[in-house]
Formats: C-alpha cells, structure tokens, sequence
C-alpha cells in the first residue's frame, strides 16, 4: 500500500488505523506526487491512498497523474474536505472511493479498501477481457493475423497516411502454391498448420508498422507502409525465398511449400483501394500462370486491351532478383 500524506501527523494517524484493521495492512508513506510517482516506477502496491493536497499537486491532478501512471491501481482519496462536487469529480478523475479525514474510522477504512480493491480488480478484469474481444473481431481466428474486415480498417488508415505524408505504399498478395494438394494428401488439420506456419513466418519477416492478414483461404494479403514497388519486390523475393527453404512439421512429416506472389505500389494506376488490391490481385494470377513460386509487379504485366476477350497477361522475361532493402533485411 501507498500513502500519499505530507501531514506527519495524519501520515503516523493513518497508518495506526491501518494496523487495526482485519488485514494488518502496511504502507509505504510519500510525502509528495513526485516521490509517489518514484516510488511507484519501482514498486508494485494493492492500494494507494492519495491526500488531494500536496505540496506539489492540490486537488483532482493528483488523481490523474497517478491514474495515468498506474491504471490498474486502485486509488482512495483522502480529504478533509466533506464535499459532495469534490467527492463526485474524485470517482470521474478515477478514484475508486472518497474519505473525509475528520470522520475515518478502523471499519470503514477496511470496509473501503476491500470494496475498491474488489472494484478495481473487476475493472481490470473487465478491461482485458474487452481487448481480447477487440482483438478477437480483428483476428483471423487460425492464424492470428488480421481477418479481412480488419485488413480493410487498417488499408483505409495507411491509404490516408500516405497520402497525408505523401510517402509510397504498396499492397503484396500471396498465394500458397498448390494448397489443395495439401489438404487432399494429407489432411485438413495439416493444411491448417501450413497456414498457420506460413502466417508466422510472413509476420516475423515484416516491420512493426506493415500489416498482414488472411485475405482469402490461402491467400495472404501484406500493407507495406513507405515502401515504393521496387522495395515491396525486394521484400516479396526475400519472403519467397525463405518460405521455399522452411518446410513445416506435421505428424512427423516435412511439408515443403512455395507461394506466389503479387506486388503492386499506390499510384495514378491505383488510385483507390480496391484497385491497389485488384492490381496486386492480377499480378499474383500472372504469377501463377507463369509457373508459381515467384514473385510479379504491376508494372511488369501488359494487359492488351481486346474486345469480347479475357485480358491475357504477358509477364516480362527478366527473372524475380533478390535486392538487399531497409525493408528486406529487417
């Protein structure tokens, strides 16, 4: 426990109290914000106890800056103001309860910090439990990646980033080659734990600010932020080439795979999201009519443009290169 007092009289008058109680609890005293907040970089306390006039804090600023500091801890106030508005402002500032000094008893002080203890720990508990359902709504429940939804979310807020920042982005979509034959052979669970692999490895292999999520059922689609199309091929190659070399386990059996992949950078060409999407969608089609397990750019692919017909994709004959980039080696 932390007592916040600077009242030495009040401070040794509390902590008698405090040895009354059914708990026997002990408290460390700081005399002022400052030396609470210090103490509490290095320590961890069930309870804090905060006197709203401080020499270097009076009033509910207190509250906050220690709310802020450590949220998860609960807070009582402790006053010699018997104010209702003061009280009040106290609980919206994040104080869990609000004593007044004058009228403090042994029962009522237990009373209290069991009650806003018991408080504070639902809260918490309340707290993580709704980021798990936030993040649950975001993520593909088999990989752990972004689903698609959530993929949508985060292209819209890089699209506008950029754009603001004037700084290039670029849209990668990924395909595992020949999945279905995974599933046939061996199974199902194997083909999930492919997934689930191939997720991991893409993931371990971007930047914290780039996004990756499950775009379809083997397709994986990667928001690459600042990085212009000659940088996402980079780090496409990079990410093919170790994908191709990194086998997975599954009831002891290795299973090789290689993917293909479709690169394509926001551009005149591409001026929304979707057809950023749909241009790397193309090119990871042309990458796989041109023999899967490489890597094709937008700005690679021809697309004649011929009535009543399908468009035909020419893929140009220069071989995917591996480039060493800011983004491909980290």
């Amino acid at each position: 426990m932390l007592l916040v007092e600077d009242d030495d009289a009040d401070a040794v008058l509390f902590q008698r109290i405090l040895l009354t109680c059914a708990g026997t609890h002990q408290a460390h005293v700081a005399t002022s914000l400052a030396a609470a907040l210090d103490w509490l970089d290095d320590h961890h306390c069930d309870i804090i106890l905060l006197d709203l006039s401080l020499p270097d804090s009076f009033g509910l600023d207190g509250i906050g800056k220690i709310h802020q500091h450590n949220p998860s801890t609960p807070i009582v106030v402790l006053t010699g103001l018997d104010d209702n508005k003061t009280s009040l402002q106290s609980l919206d500032c994040g104080a869990q309860d609000y004593l007044v000094k004058d009228s403090l008893d042994a029962r009522d002080l237990e009373r209290t910090l069991r009650h806003a203890i018991q408080r504070q720990q639902i809260q918490n508990e309340n707290r993580i439990l709704l980021h798990e359902l936030q993040l649950a709504a975001r993520s593909d429940a088999l990989t752990g990646v972004l689903n698609r939804h959530a993929m949508i979310t985060e292209f819209e807020r890089c699209w506008n980033e950029s754009i603001d920042l004037d700084c290039p982005l670029s849209c990668v979509i990924l395909d595992v080659d020949f999945f279905k034959r995974i599933n046939d052979q061996l199974g199902h669970l194997a083909g999930d734990q492919v997934l689930r692999g191939v997720a991991q490895l893409i993931n371990e292999n971007t930047r914290p600010k780039d996004s990756i999520a499950r775009y379809g059922g083997e397709e994986f689609c990667v928001i690459l932020v600042d990085a212009d199309e000659k940088c996402a091929a980079q780090w496409a190659e990079r990410a093919r080439a170790t994908l191709a070399r990194s086998p997975f386990d599954f009831a002891n059996k290795s299973i090789s795979v290689t993917a293909s992949f479709g690169v394509a950078q926001r551009s005149r060409h591409t001026p929304t999201i979707e057809s950023l999407i749909d241009a790397a969608d193309q090119s990871l089609l042309a990458a796989k009519q041109s023999g899967r397990n490489r890597v094709v750019v937008a700005s690679d692919i021809v697309i004649p443009e011929r009535k009543n017909t399908p468009p035909v994709h020419v893929i140009a004959n220069d071989p995917p290169t591996l480039f060493r980039s800011p983004i491909a080696d980290q």
